[in-house]
């Protein structure tokens, strides 16, 4: 599990990129019980390296 800024290492971008994308559902995170922080799996980390869709914005 990966906090939005170790995300944002790994994928290369900013974390307001990382967070944007939780925002609008392009990455799935979650709050581990009764802690505020958010945590990214790997997997999820790994849907987002797919290649886009014609037409789609990063």
């Amino acid at each position: 599990m990966y906090s939005p800024e170790e995300a944002a290492d790994y994928l290369g971008v900013h974390v307001k990129t990382v967070r944007g994308w939780i925002r609008d559902g392009r990455l799935r995170a979650s709050r581990l019980a009764g802690q505020r922080a958010l945590r990214i799996r790997s997997s999820d980390l790994q849907a987002v390296l797919e290649p886009l869709q014609p037409g789609e914005q990063a």
